[in-house]
């Protein structure tokens, strides 16, 4: 994970100090893009815990088109939970713009299924330019619990069968969210190419606005000193999907796992909200 490392040396060494939204402070560079080859290796940070199977279970709660925790809680995870209202509602965020865009608006014909469209595109148009799918509806934010970091995502198809997919992050917490969107994103890379009968090969990061939050500084500090691990590991981190589904609908938690992934302690860290 050198790429993670180098991002998270530059923030410190040259990050402005930032107000922001939370109250807590961060430090922040802007501008910056990482690329992980997909047929080397799962790109899941090494130098400390990456919680692989929190991060592949949010992903197919995205995938779900959910505005609702009680799908993740059902599954012990509480991730939104800080954000959420007391019934669990969180307003239009990824999934339901992913998977619905317009269910809110009484002038719209039908719902827009952003996810279904894009894989339609990756078989039958692969050379078009139009394989994106965006949440930043912008006249539905102000409705969200949150407005999208990872904002939008775009495919592409190379003439010899492999997808590579570009992320873009709008902003990026370096010691939480990015390493899950890292790990989400090559997941569905993955679960792309399956469904359209490619290989996956590339995942591009293309970050805006990437900080470390102030209370986070001294633990990445020392985090970033570590020995990453995927560099000396015997064998190269790989994800393995135990089914021979394709349907991007159809996927469960159990049907994934990661082997060879060798890291550091877990840090724990608290979430600014």
């Amino acid at each position: 994970m050198k790429q993670y490392i180098e991002l998270g040396k530059r923030i410190l060494a040259e990050g402005e100090l930032r107000h922001d939204r939370t109250g807590v402070g961060t430090i922040s560079v802007f501008g910056t893009n990482m690329t992980f080859d997909l047929r080397e290796r799962f790109p899941l940070v090494t130098v400390k815990e990456t919680r692989w199977k929190t991060a592949f279970l949010e992903m197919l709660w995205f995938l779900r088109g959910e505005d609702n925790t009680s799908w993740l809680n059902e599954h012990g995870c509480k991730l939104w939970d800080a954000w959420a209202k007391d019934n669990g509602y969180l307003g239009p965020i990824y999934g339901v713009n992913w998977r619905s865009w317009g269910h809110r608006d009484p002038y719209s014909v039908a719902e827009i299924d952003q996810v279904s469209i894009l894989i339609n595109g990756l078989k039958n148009n692969p050379h078009g330019r139009r394989h994106i799918v965006s949440a930043w509806n912008v006249g539905e934010l102000s409705n969200m619990a949150l407005p999208p970091c990872h904002w939008a995502h775009q495919c592409y198809v190379s003439n010899d069968g492999h997808l590579d997919l570009k992320l873009f992050l709008r902003s990026s917490d370096f010691a939480l969210g990015l390493p899950f969107n890292i790990a989400q994103y090559a997941l569905l890379t993955h679960l792309y190419a399956r469904a359209a009968g490619l290989t996956a090969r590339r995942l591009i990061v293309d970050i805006g606005d990437a900080h470390i939050y102030s209370n986070h500084v001294d633990a990445m500090r020392e985090v970033l000193e570590r020995m990453p691990l995927s560099d000396i590991a015997a064998f190269p981190t790989r994800l393995v999907i135990g089914t021979d589904n394709t349907d991007i609908d159809s996927y469960k938690p159990e049907d994934f796992r990661v082997v060879y992934y060798e890291h550091h302690d877990h840090v724990p860290l608290s979430v600014a909200v």
